[in-house]
């Protein structure tokens, strides 16, 4: 896994050498799109599963 972190770089998703993208963690915009692809699904399964056991 690569990690791109570049304040400077205006680009949120940054071609790789090998093919394929990465996200530039230097810029904003890549840590809305991880807290919204991991956390707050998480979220949503963890009080689906508290509200189905209760």
């Amino acid at each position: 896994m690569s990690l791109y972190r570049d304040p400077r770089d205006k680009r949120v998703f940054v071609p790789k050498k090998g093919g394929g993208l990465v996200l530039n963690f230097g810029h904003p915009v890549a840590w809305w799109i991880v807290i919204s692809t991991t956390i707050i699904p998480l979220i949503i399964v963890v009080g689906v599963t508290i509200a189905v056991m209760a």
